[in-house]
């Protein structure tokens, strides 16, 4: 029986890198909350393979287990005869809406090969009424990984993830991607929180500490200055932060009263009152 695979990512030698962290995202990533597989259906097993790999009867049969061929394009792809080759086999098998174009580098036109690219014959009415007709270039819908620094480089790999994902489970890019930011938003919102609650037990803690030796001297009444200051901060602009969000403040109000529980047990609520202003 031969074995199934979700997603083969095919590229050049130099782009196995790209390939490879592809790949490594796709499979940490993790469905929102309330979407299921359908059945018999796993994104995360993955076929990664280089054109300079040998296309012998296995590699045939392993290409033609895959559900989507996903092509990692750069120039040298666009004319490359081993990739070629293998997008020619896989259409046989399969319809061309299971083909993913990945653009890793250069422009569409130069990148893709030319079987990804159609040209249709378009008519125009002009302003005095005439009629033309004209070829137009139609480029796929492909996933874009060009970034000119890491750090856009993890961002689009981040977004393009969950859309390659969202189109090999027959879901709406923008709807995955929506749930996708909705649960990183919410996590933010958890760390935040913590770190603010956090926040506010060691200032108060300062608090004390500057409160009881603010006598002995200017640095010690700058440092009380400096923790009401950092108490200050934490307790209203985290809140103003997210103050259009309401599940957001339910968390941050939660772990201030946390906060605050905790410091009336040390007996340091009264400092913490000074700080909040109110």
């Amino acid at each position: 029986m031969e074995e199934q695979y979700d997603i083969c990512i095919l590229s050049v030698r130099r782009d196995a890198e790209l390939a490879q962290n592809l790949a490594d995202s796709i499979r940490r990533y993790r469905l929102p909350r309330g979407v299921t597989l359908p059945d018999g259906l796993d994104y995360r097993r993955i076929l990664i393979r280089q054109a300079e790999d040998p296309f012998d009867e296995e590699a045939h049969q392993r290409l033609r287990a895959c559900r989507f061929l996903a092509l990692v394009c750069s120039p040298e792809t666009r004319e490359h005869p081993d990739i070629l080759e293998r997008v020619r086999y896989f259409r046989h098998t399969h319809d061309k809406e299971h083909i993913i174009a990945i653009l890793a580098e250069g422009e569409p036109v130069e990148s893709f090969p030319e079987s990804f690219i159609e040209k249709k014959t378009v008519r125009h009415i002009l302003p005095d009424m005439s009629v033309v007709e004209r070829i137009e270039t139609i480029e796929p819908v492909a996933a874009d990984l060009r970034a000119d620094s890491k750090r856009r480089w993890r961002e689009v790999l981040r977004y393009e993830t969950v859309r390659i994902t969202a189109s090999v489970l027959g879901l709406h890019p923008d709807a995955l991607e929506q749930r996708h930011r909705s649960r990183r938003r919410r996590a933010i919102i958890t760390t935040l929180s913590a770190t603010g609650a956090v926040c506010l037990f060691i200032a108060a803690l300062f608090l004390r500490l500057g409160y009881i030796a603010k006598t002995e001297g200017d640095i010690a009444a700058q440092q009380t200055e400096l923790s009401l200051s950092i108490a200050h901060r934490t307790m209203t602009d985290l809140p103003a932060a997210f103050a259009d969000d309401p599940q957001a403040l339910l968390y941050i109000d939660e772990a201030i009263e946390n906060a605050r529980a905790d410091l009336e047990d040390l007996g340091l609520a009264d400092l913490l009152d000074e700080a909040g202003g109110d």
